[in-house]
């Protein structure tokens, strides 16, 4: 018995001897390393099969009781540490310059290491040329200098090469997906020649990155990259790696973990209008949210919906005052009402301002304007010297006779004479250059109501298919247009503008019911010849006199 536990010390020695005393990086548990066979399992140069049972420290591994095995016994015609047996309780030892299950612990082997939160991180799937759920909307390196190695992968089968010899970096990123606010750590495993380097992509933005390392290994070597997310992330969150100088067999990763760190506030559930506090684990109020008028300023109060409000007899402007003529300023200091002009001090700078007596504010003057926009009242035009309103028979209108007051009749082509308004029913070719294709008889003076003016435009169109009528063309000045029209009756309506310039946006078909004009607002900009304003008439009902239009403006903004 003497003898054997000195054969078996003097065994060990040796295996440590033998072992590599500084090897690069093991792999995890789940790649397996053949300890069987031609392969020397679990210590460098020893062998731990034979008559001799392996993995004895102290303890003695004879007598009555069978080390380390559970059932099983480690000599004799089994082969000890291969596979899916065990010998050292229920935990696998990794292979290594270590001597395993020595000590009180095992070492590198246990608990399969958290995959995280990146998905595909072993690059084991993939989608054609490119790995699943990788390459997203930051990466610019050319797909083609991303590729799968299918030999020496640190874990399963896979990993990603990644090529890029410039000195300018190129980025390789996860697509997008949603996270939580919280501090994560990283790590992955690279071996090649290049640099690399992490960020990541979120909501439109880049984070700063991080240094880079220098990778210049033809062993696995692991790396790592921590991060922290101050909110939730939706939909937009992409991991990055950064590359640049990569020569030889390039760079390759593999085994891309990332998992969040336990905080306090994971175990608090908090209400829409809260947010917890890691440092008290507690839920606190958001900004402008409240449990009561303590969370909020003092001239506010908490309402129902548990947000802080102006109080009743409070103001934060002079709108506010507007109940109380004879207080109508509102103080900034003390958010009271307070006697006084609203206007007082107020200068507006632009013609068409001027001070608001209720809120202090330089608004729009009553029939002023900016553009036509402005101009929904009975004026429907904007003069751009007098910034006023005007009505659409003023020069600053470029469209003749858009109030449709002026007809005559007309010898039309393939239809004989018809009373049709002046300067419309533009006759191109229809093709090229497209004109009107409406018949003339769909075409009405209209007086029962008018927007502005004695008459308005009535189209008689029972049709499904919408045909074109346009304005008769002309050349319109370099600028920036604004222009309008009105609508009532009962059908649909669209228009479009066709030029030198080619064809506007085609806008959708406008649903027309009401006895009401209706404004239709649109732009362009000039600078063309051969313009014309052309519409699309179509399904009109004659309970509401079918469909009218009247005031078609456009004036130079």
């Amino acid at each position: 018995m003497t003898l054997f536990r000195v054969c078996l010390a003097s065994l060990l020695v040796l295996v440590v001897a033998c072992g590599d005393s500084d090897p690069e990086v093991t792999a995890d548990a789940g790649q397996s390393q053949p300890d069987a066979g031609v392969a020397t399992p679990d210590a460098g140069s020893g062998t731990d099969a034979g008559s001799e049972t392996p993995d004895a420290g102290s303890e003695t591994d004879a007598g009555s009781e069978t080390p380390d095995a559970g059932t099983e016994t480690d000599a004799g015609s089994e082969t000890p540490d291969a596979g899916s047996e065990t010998d050292a309780g229920t935990e696998t030892p990794d292979a290594g310059s270590e001597t395993p299950d020595a000590g009180p612990e095992t070492p590198d082997a246990g608990e399969v290491p958290e995959a995280g939160v990146i998905d595909n991180w072993g690059f084991e799937e993939w989608s054609g040329a490119l790995p699943e759920k990788w390459y997203g909307s930051s990466s610019n390196l050319p797909s083609d200098s991303v590729q799968k190695v299918t030999t020496r992968a640190f874990e399963g089968v896979n990993a990603a090469r990644l090529s890029n010899p410039s000195t300018a970096h190129k980025r390789f990123s996860t697509l997008a997906k949603s996270m939580p606010a919280g501090r994560y750590s990283c790590t992955y495993q690279a071996r090649g020649t290049g640099d690399v380097r992490n960020a990541f992509y979120f909501d439109d933005d880049f984070s700063s990155y991080s240094a880079y390392t220098q990778v210049d290994s033809k062993e696995w070597k692991a790396l790592a990259y921590d991060f922290n997310l101050a909110n939730d992330v939706f939909d937009t969150f992409e991991l990055i790696f950064s590359v640049k100088a990569t020569s030889g067999e390039h760079l390759l990763i593999d085994d891309v973990r990332c998992v969040r760190a336990d905080e306090p506030c994971d175990q608090v559930s908090c209400e829409a209008w809260e947010r917890c506090v890691n440092a008290t684990a507690t839920c606190e109020p958001l900004s402008g949210r409240c449990n009561d008028a303590t969370d909020c300023s003092e001239w506010q109060t908490c309402d129902a919906t548990q947000t802080c409000v102006v109080a009743e007899d409070r103001c934060t402007r002079h709108t506010d005052c507007a109940g109380t003529p004879e207080t109508p300023v509102c103080e900034s200091a003390t958010h009271r009402c307070v006697e006084g002009d609203p206007c007082a001090g107020v200068t507006c700078s632009h013609p068409a301002t001027s001070c608001n007596p209720t809120s202090g504010v330089c608004e729009l003057a009553e029939g002023a304007c900016f553009t036509t926009y402005d101009c929904r009242g009975e004026l429907p035009a904007c003069d751009a010297a007098t910034r006023r309103c005007v009505s659409a028979d003023h020069p600053a209108n470029i469209i003749r006779n858009g109030g449709f007051e002026d007809w005559n009749t007309y010898s039309i082509p393939y239809h004989g004479s018809h009373y049709i308004p002046d300067y419309w029913y533009g006759l191109d070719n229809g093709i090229a250059d497209p004109g009107t294709e409406i018949k003339p008889s769909r075409l009405m003076p209209y007086t029962n109501a008018v927007h502005g003016g004695s008459r308005a435009l009535q189209f008689v169109v029972p049709i499904q298919v919408a045909e074109r009528f346009s304005l008769q063309k002309f050349d319109v000045p370099s600028g920036n247009y604004s222009c309008s029209y009105r609508v009532r009756g009962h059908g649909s309506i669209r228009h479009r503008i066709y030029s030198s310039g080619g064809w506007s946006q085609q806008t959708d078909f406008l649903a027309v019911d009401s006895d009401e004009w209706q404004p239709v607002f649109t732009r362009f900009t000039g600078n063309v010849r051969d313009w014309r304003l052309i519409f699309y008439p179509s399904r009109s009902e004659a309970d509401r006199d079918h469909l009218q239009i009247d005031d078609v403006v456009c004036t130079k903004d």
